[in-house]
């Protein structure tokens, strides 16, 4: 059997030097325009606790972060609510 490439939470590990620079190099141009974009680091930037993301990476780690299906969709839900809502001004609910 082949062994498979290695992957990391970032996607497949590059395969030498070369290919991780030519990657880097992809990437930056998306990575500025992602940044330009208006609210890139503001509410964003509020939203995200670093703390949080620390303790989940390390509950991945250990085998004790539990994905739950039912909260994601209940969030998914809310979401889709909230996009349609506006639209449906004077509509029947």
């Amino acid at each position: 059997a082949t062994p498979l490439p290695r992957t990391t939470a970032a996607g497949p590990a590059p395969a030498n030097g070369a290919d991780a620079a030519q990657r880097a190099k992809d990437a930056a141009p998306a990575s500025a325009h992602i940044r330009s974009l208006p609210g890139a680091t503001g509410a964003a930037a509020a939203d995200f606790d670093a703390a949080r993301v620390a303790a989940i990476r390390e509950d991945i780690r250990a085998g004790r972060y539990q994905v739950r299906p039912e909260r994601i969709a209940d969030g998914l839900l809310a979401s889709v609510r909230d996009l349609l809502g506006p639209k449906r001004e004077g509509g029947n609910e």
